[in-house]
């Protein structure tokens, strides 16, 4: 075990040759200053959902159009009348699945454009300099 007047001297020792260290040593860091990236348009993909959410709510309503036309095809008694009933009943069906499966894939495509998508500047970009490749493309 040290002797404890030695443990202080060698503590007073590093701390003086610490504080004697060079002013170099303690000069600030240098301020960088770099511009925020520009913020990239969502309009595209913000469209995407909007029209999509439209169509899935539109489909609901060709749904509804399909069941009434439905229900008055089983009530019908003239043969026009129920023929009329069961076209009009098979379009709006078609519609309605239509609208759905459109809107859905218009909801997935504004999600993607919106989170998964990179910005157009960022896949491919031309770099010169030192020790750089001249062309990055990222996928």
């Amino acid at each position: 075990m040290k002797h404890p007047r030695a443990v202080a001297t060698a503590l007073l020792i590093a701390s003086l040759s610490a504080a004697c260290a060079h002013a170099q040593a303690a000069a600030p860091f240098p301020v960088v200053n770099t511009a925020p990236p520009p913020s990239p348009s969502h309009a595209l993909s913000n469209s995407c959902l909007a029209a999509g959410i439209v169509l899935i709510g539109s489909s609901f309503l060709f749904e509804h159009q399909a069941d009434q036309n439905y229900n008055a095809y089983l009530a019908a008694i003239d043969p026009g009348e129920i023929s009329i009933l069961y076209d009009r009943t098979i379009t709006d069906d078609r519609l309605s699945a239509a609208a759905l499966i459109g809107g859905n894939l218009l909801v997935a495509t504004g999600l993607y454009l919106r989170f998964v998508h990179p910005a157009a500047s960022q896949r491919v970009s031309l770099v010169l300099g030192p020790q750089r490749c001249a062309v990055t493309c990222v996928f």
